[in-house]
């Protein structure tokens, strides 16, 4: 029973894992489009739809990181995980500080 519970749990989490890397990839994919639309227009306004974007698919490929951790079997994975959480959340912040900046500027 409790083997049938835990591989239940682990297909779950490693499909969330599937549809918050998807849903990243999608977001950054629009972003890009929009971005590439709006350029000949506005190149600032252009800048700003791509860190937007760049932000929000970001915070969702962070999303799966964490629900990596969980499945993760050993220390090492974790490890790799956990250093892959950092610099991504490093660059969320990054990206939320350029933009933020910019905007002031204006």
């Amino acid at each position: 029973m409790f083997e049938i519970l835990e591989n239940t749990f682990r297909t779950v989490v490693e499909y969330g894992i599937l549809a918050f890397e998807a849903v990243g990839v999608l977001i950054l994919l629009i972003a890009a489009v929009r971005a590439l639309f709006f350029l000949p227009k506005d190149k600032h306004h252009s800048k700003h739809i791509l860190y937007d974007g760049i932000s929000t698919a970001l915070t969702f490929l962070l999303g799966s990181e964490i629900l990596k951790t969980i499945v993760t079997p050993d220390w090492k994975d974790v490890g790799m995980t956990c250093a892959v959480l950092l610099m991504r959340a490093a660059m969320t912040l990054l990206i939320h500080w350029e933009n933020k900046h910019e905007s002031d500027e204006e």
